[in-house]
């Protein structure tokens, strides 16, 4: 692989971070005219490129920080779901903190072993109580799907994966594969009040 390759693939994992983080104060043009701008001014000047990629977030963030187009702000906590395929449990929760807490708080959803896209009883279920599913996407673990999130909450897997998290929770939640409907609703119930309780806890705003 060359350096520009490189570089190229660098860049790209600091501008999604700064988007992850930060997307929620700025709006995404305003996030890539800035670190547009820092990078060129970076790479007319640089010697040496090893560090560029780290050098050019710092500055980025900083001039983010000082953009009169940013609100005030403090980075994007993130809660990361995870459960065996990332279908059901770690979408409904998935949906519900978007329904809950929009993008005050980032979310990312994983499934160890994703198979056959999104349950679609489940989808159907979130639509019947007005919660919008259209961000909802079936992922497997890979280096960039897994940034290092605040809480990570295991959803019935009993076995902790290999994604970098600052806490650990594990919440007993079956597989709404085999669920009546009834219990399905149940469950989202159950799912929500366990999301409602960890907002708080983030003290993060729920709507």
């Amino acid at each position: 692989m060359t350096t520009a390759s490189v570089l190229s693939k660098s860049f790209a994992i600091v501008r999604e971070d700064l988007h992850r983080l930060y997307g929620a104060a700025c709006d995404a043009t305003t996030i890539d005219s800035i670190l547009d701008d820092v990078i060129a001014e970076l790479s007319d000047s640089a010697k040496v490129t090893n560090f560029l990629p780290v050098l050019a977030e710092r500055e980025a963030i900083e001039r983010i920080k000082a953009s009169s187009s940013c609100k005030d702000f403090a980075p994007r906590q993130e809660i990361l779901f995870a459960d065996s395929r990332g279908s059901g449990r770690s979408q409904i929760a998935t949906a519900l903190a978007y329904h809950l807490a929009g993008d005050e708080v980032f979310i990312r959803t994983i499934g160890l072993n994703p198979e056959d896209g999104l349950n679609p009883r489940v989808v159907e279920a979130l639509h019947d109580r007005g919660v919008d599913t259209s961000r909802l996407t079936q992922k497997t673990i890979t280096p960039r799907v897994s940034h290092r999130a605040d809480v990570v909450v295991l959803m019935g897997i009993e076995e902790t994966p290999a994604v970098p998290g600052d806490r650990y929770i594990e919440w007993d939640i079956v597989d709404p594969d085999t669920l009546a409907d009834d219990e399905l609703q149940s469950l989202i119930d159950d799912i929500e009040t366990r999301l409602r309780a960890l907002l708080a806890e983030m003290d993060v705003a729920v709507a």
